[in-house]
Formats: structure tokens, C-alpha cells, sequence
């Protein structure tokens, strides 16, 4: 099984590697007539780029700057922090792993596994798609899905609209459900990098993403996404130990946390003021678990106006080996994240003692995931401006603890909520930050005429 892991794991950050050169050689690749391949293959390449590709590095450390988990000191991040280097070039590698090694072999699993009969495979493959699809729409907007990875036949595939995506990964939920209740021949299995193939487990994960995914609809259909997000809820996670997490990275230098090969190979991030200022004045027992002190203090680092200060050596603190370790868990959705989205949705459905429970418990889960509970999670939250009374309760606090909850591996959650919701309030001194992420130049290259016509100030759907 450990050798298994870490093939797979190695297997992907090759693949990552090798889509540096930023060519579209597996864009022409026929999906109608692939080499075969296990799905026993597939499935664990697909997991593992969506785990590295998408949520563990650039999308996620950019994410980070943006929302100001942390802030950039060093070579890119810096300069993204600061505004500069946001071109069509930024995220070109996470584009080109998306679609051929994520979207394509994830298609191939469900063919296969649906002629196999091994609705095992075809819910699961279903499930992480889904999460993928919603996880590209919230970085870019618009995305080629319902024409994407069709080889050789279709070249140019159009865009469709991120409120598209969004129901099109609802319906892979859904469809996703229906196969892992039904009778199949085998299971995932070891090929199954979070649950073993653990059915059940997948269903409540399923539901969980739905959740979330309703959320999506707040600016647009307040009562009734609030009401879908609670409905889906219901048949979610309903402890910790159901979280959807990756927790197999090794110690191996091609299997460790890629957090954890960004800072100890180049050191771009360190803990941010924003951070610092939400924390401190009200003694978050969480602060000194996330950062590093420096002769007896936390020096937090400004946003957008940071000196250089490579692997936070020699002026700012940077962020805790507690936090940022080689077998760090990759969270995708967890519980805690879950009852915050049910707080909201209580919230905007005028239930203010469910949604006061909901954001309590939330807290509280937050708080012991780093080991913090009984009378210290007692005494953090009996402060009015943490745990106000059920009906002073607001959208602000919801927003802003659980941005908090979300540091640092989920940083695209939280970069997702601060567009939809304003909160917490961020501001960068070099100017507006980005509402998105910009195209890559291989589409731009490739597929101009499909590309849409926005950049990266244009506020994305659920912003509006």
C-alpha cells in the first residue's frame, strides 16, 4: 500500500513537472482511443494532481497572497502580492493538468468502469470531478466542460458559463450517488487515495460538495440556496472523522506536502499582517500554532508591500512546522467548513439560534483540529466579538472565523468567499485584488476565439 502511495504520488509530480514547458501535446491526445490503462492507474494519477495540482500548489499559494493568509516575500509570490506578473502565463501548468490528466483520465475511469460494471470506480471518479469542476470554475469563471477532452474532434472547445459548471457538477453528484448505491462487480480499493473505496464515506462527501456548491447561488437566490445548502447538509458530514483529506504524503523528497516543498525550497510566504490583526487583539489561542515568533514575537509581513525576505529568515515570522510539516493533511471539504456554510444559510434564512449553534460548532471544530479545546476554547470564545449573542450574530463573523478555520491549505475556499461575500474586509495598497484568475497563454493560443473577453478585475458570476 506505502509503495503503492508514493508511486502514485511520485507519478504526479512528474507529470506536474513535465507540463512546465507549456506545451498542448496531451491536448491532441484522442480520448475515444487512449492508451490503456488501468483504472487502478487512472484513478490514483487523477487524485493525486487534483490534491497536488489544483489544491496544493499555485492556485492555492496564490489564493493565499490574495486573500492574505499570507503575504509574498520572495521572487513570484512577492510579486504577485504586489500586483505585478499577473499575466497569461501564471497558472498555465495547472490549466494543462486540469484537463489532460485530471478531466481526461477521470473520463476514461467512468467509461471503463461503467462497461466493467464497477459502479465503485464510476461514483468515485464522478465525485472528484465534481470537485475538480467547481474548484476551476471558482479560480477562473467560464471554462470549457461539456466539450473539453474530445481530442482530435474538437480542437476549440466553448466555454461555458461558471453558474453551467457549477449545476453540471451538481448533476455529477448526484449521478455519482445513484452508482454507489447500485450493485457493482468491485471497489476502488487501494486505488482510492482518501477512502479506501469506502462507499458510504464518498455518498457524504457527495453531499458535503453539494453544500458547498449551492452556497455558490448567495448573491443570486438567497432563501432558496440557503435552503439547498441546508438540505444537502443533512446527509453530510456529521463528524470530523468524515472529512474529505488526503493524508498519505510521506517524508520522501518526492512525497512530502507541497506547502512544505514550497517553503523549504524557495520560501515565498510568510504570515500575514491581516492575519496578525484579526488574531491578536483577541488572544486566538490559534496564533501561535500557525506562526513562527521571532526573538519572542510574531512579526507578521504586509501585504502588497513586504520586503524581500527569502524563507522568512531574517525580519518576519513565517508559518509553523505545526502547520507546514511533510505529512501535513491536505484538507478538500471538511466538517468544520461544512457547519460554517450551514451557519450561513441559517443566517440568510433568519434562523439566528440555528445559525448560532452552527458557527459555535464551528469554531470549536476549528479550534480542536489544532489541539485547542476545554477551558482555552471556553475562555477564546466567550468574547462578544467571537461569540456574539444568537440574534447579534452576522454574516461578518461567520465569514470571517471561518477564513481563519481555512488557513492555509484552503485558501481558494476562502479567496472564493471574500469575492462572493466582501468579508473579511482586504484591502492591498498596489490596488483592487483580482476577481480571478487570468486564461493561460495556451488557450489564448489555442482556443482564442472561445476565450472570454475579461480580465482579472471582472467580478466572476457569484459575485454579482
Amino acid at each position: 500500500m506505502k509503495l503503492f502511495k508514493y508511486l502514485s504520488i511520485l507519478t504526479v509530480f512528474c507529470l506536474i513537472l513535465a507540463a512546465c514547458d507549456d506545451t498542448m501535446l496531451d491536448y491532441n491526445t484522442d480520448p475515444n482511443n487512449p492508451t490503456e490503462a488501468p483504472n487502478s492507474t487512472l484513478l490514483p494519477t487523477a487524485m493525486m494532481s487534483t490534491i497536488v495540482n489544483l489544491s496544493g500548489t499555485d492556485p492555492s499559494w496564490i489564493s493565499s497572497v490574495w486573500v492574505q493568509h499570507t503575504a509574498g516575500v520572495h521572487a513570484q509570490l512577492r510579486d504577485y502580492d504586489r500586483l505585478a506578473g499577473l499575466d497569461a502565463s501564471l497558472v498555465n501548468n495547472n490549466w494543462n493538468n486540469l484537463y489532460p490528466t485530471i478531466f481526461q483520465n477521470l473520463d476514461i475511469v467512468i467509461e471503463q468502469a461503467e462497461e466493467e460494471g464497477n459502479n465503485n470506480f464510476v461514483g468515485i471518479a464522478k465525485v472528484v470531478k465534481a470537485y475538480a469542476a467547481t474548484y476551476a470554475a471558482d479560480m477562473w469563471g467560464d471554462i470549457p466542460l461539456s466539450e473539453s477532452n474530445q481530442g482530435i474532434d474538437n480542437l476549440t472547445p466553448v466555454y461555458d458559463s461558471q453558474e453551467f459548471v457549477y449545476e453540471q457538477a451538481l448533476d455529477l453528484l448526484s449521478n455519482a450517488r445513484a452508482a454507489l448505491t447500485a450493485e457493482t462487480v468491485g471497489t476502488a480499493g487501494s486505488s482510492d487515495l482518501i477512502y479506501g473505496g469506502d462507499a458510504d464515506a464518498w455518498i457524504r462527501a457527495s453531499y458535503a460538495l453539494e453544500a458547498k456548491i449551492h452556497n455558490r447561488w448567495s448573491n443570486h437566490d438567497p432563501a432558496g440556496s440557503a435552503q439547498r445548502v441546508l438540505d444537502a447538509a443533512a446527509s453530510a458530514f456529521q463528524t470530523v472523522d468524515h472529512d474529505l483529506t488526503f493524508d498519505n504524503f510521506g517524508t520522501g523528497s518526492t512525497e512530502q506536502h507541497p506547502w512544505y516543498q514550497e517553503a523549504f525550497d524557495r520560501g515565498h510566504h510568510a504570515f500575514s499582517e491581516s492575519m496578525f490583526n484579526a488574531m491578536d487583539p483577541v488572544n486566538d489561542p490559534r496564533l501561535s500554532v500557525f506562526a513562527v515568533e521571532r526573538d519572542g514575537e510574531i512579526v507578521p509581513a504586509p501585504n502588497g508591500a513586504a520586503e524581500a525576505d527569502q524563507f522568512a529568515a531574517s525580519i518576519y515570522s513565517g508559518l509553523s512546522s505545526e502547520i507546514i510539516s511533510p505529512t501535513a493533511p491536505q484538507q478538500l471539504m471538511t466538517y468544520g467548513e461544512l457547519l460554517f456554510t450551514k451557519a450561513e444559510a441559517h443566517l440568510r434564512l433568519d434562523n439566528p439560534a440555528e445559525a448560532h449553534d452552527a458557527y459555535e460548532r464551528a469554531v470549536r471544530t476549528s479550534l480542536a483540529y489544532h489541539g485547542i479545546e476545554g477551558a482555552e476554547a471556553d475562555e477564546f470564545l466567550a468574547q462578544e466579538e467571537i461569540l456574539p449573542a444568537p440574534g447579534a450574530l452576522e454574516l461578518e463573523h461567520v465569514i470571517t472565523q471561518k477564513w481563519i478555520s481555512l488557513f492555509p491549505f484552503q485558501a481558494l475556499e476562502a479567496y472564493t468567499d471574500f469575492r462572493r461575500t466582501g468579508y473579511p474586509e482586504l484591502t492591498n495598497p498596489m490596488g483592487a485584488i483580482p476577481n480571478r484568475f487570468p486564461y493561460p497563454q495556451v488557450e489564448i493560443d489555442n482556443n482564442r476565439e472561445n476565450v472570454p473577453d475579461v480580465n482579472i478585475n471582472t467580478p466572476v458570476w457569484f459575485q454579482n
